[in-house]
């Protein structure tokens, strides 16, 4: 039997949603002839495992003081260790800042191959193939492996969340066997800035502004129009930089990479760097007083007008439909 090994990262007590999303496609693998199991650094919460344990077969939690704070040394360390003891086929975590900082190193120390944010995995063919967008999303890279395990890291947001249903499976606690002289990075101390506020890279709609905003103030009425939809605010590289917004906002190659099932983009000129960081979102609506504005060539609706004009009345229509 095939084993498939799914990294779930945290948020609080919490799993991340793009772990859950992971989590959802190994309860599906199960019934398809593969033995999953999930690992999680440090000890897991009640929570966690409540909403971890249905979808596998069992969940190990790497209880080691080393594992406390993160470090990439540190959990590519405890990563590679623990594969090495149980040979899966394929690890699955999700494409986020971590993901992307410290599965890159294990690929290194299990001289394994790697597929980065991948947006589809077909596995019923044989050798599974990878699905990843490339140049911008203008085409698509179909990847396999020749020797395993392998890696493969998902974008947040492109695989559905299905409801926690298959028999509970084990639970067990493992201590990593590291001593802090192993991890050369040191963390000194940890600010949590976005305390509370739901990360762009898991939200389903993304209101994002660009330069087009003319200042940070004239933020509040994408904060509204976000609010209203259930969402969040992002922002360009160059709003970033001119200190509108904070740079957890900030969406495109230099930034996070989304994909909602709504994105919003106002008063942007859609600059491929950005492109590149949300070309996979499932509806786009660009708000762009340029005609010619490169946005529109990736907009499923497009408005050409002035965003001072437009959003208000757009956020006025959408307080009538829902009744507030």
């Amino acid at each position: 039997m095939e084993r498939l090994l799914i990294f779930v990262e945290t948020k609080g007590d919490r799993p991340r949603k793009v772990s859950m999303e992971l989590l959802s496609e190994g309860q599906k693998l199960r019934t398809q002839g593969y033995a999953v199991e999930a690992l999680v650094m440090g000890k897991a919460s009640e929570a966690l495992r409540q909403e971890v344990l249905p979808c596998v077969d069992r969940l190990v939690s790497l209880t080691d003081a080393v594992l406390q704070s993160y470090t990439a040394e540190g959990y590519a360390l405890a990563l590679a260790n623990h594969v090495r003891s149980i040979n899966p086929k394929v690890i699955l975590a999700g494409a986020t800042q971590i993901g992307r900082d410290f599965l890159p190193r294990v690929a290194v120390m299990l001289g394994a191959g790697i597929a980065s944010d991948a947006t589809e995995i077909r596995w019923k063919e044989d050798p599974v193939k990878i699905i990843r967008p490339v140049h911008g999303g203008r085409a698509l890279s179909q990847v396999s492996f020749v020797n395993y395990p392998s890696i493969i890291t998902t974008r947040p947001n492109s695989f559905p969340l299905e409801a926690q249903a298959g028999t509970p499976g084990e639970y067990v606690e493992k201590e990593a066997a590291m001593s802090f002289e192993d991890v050369k990075a040191k963390v000194v101390k940890v600010e949590e800035v976005t305390k509370g506020k739901v990360d762009v890279t898991e939200a389903d709609v993304i209101v994002t502004g660009g330069r087009g905003m003319k200042g940070p103030e004239n933020f509040a009425m994408l904060e509204e129009l976000a609010a209203l939809l259930g969402g969040v605010v992002g922002a360009t590289r160059s709003v970033v930089d001119a200190k509108w917004r904070d740079q957890q906002d900030q969406v495109g190659k230099s930034g996070k990479t989304v994909s909602p099932k709504l994105y919003i983009a106002v008063g942007l000129s859609g600059a491929i760097h950005h492109i590149m960081g949300m070309d996979t979102s499932k509806v786009i609506v660009a708000i762009n007083k340029d005609e010619k504005a490169n946005i529109f060539n990736y907009a499923d609706y497009g408005i050409v007008g002035d965003l001072f004009q437009v959003v208000p009345a757009m956020t006025q229509d959408i307080k009538k439909r829902l009744g507030k």
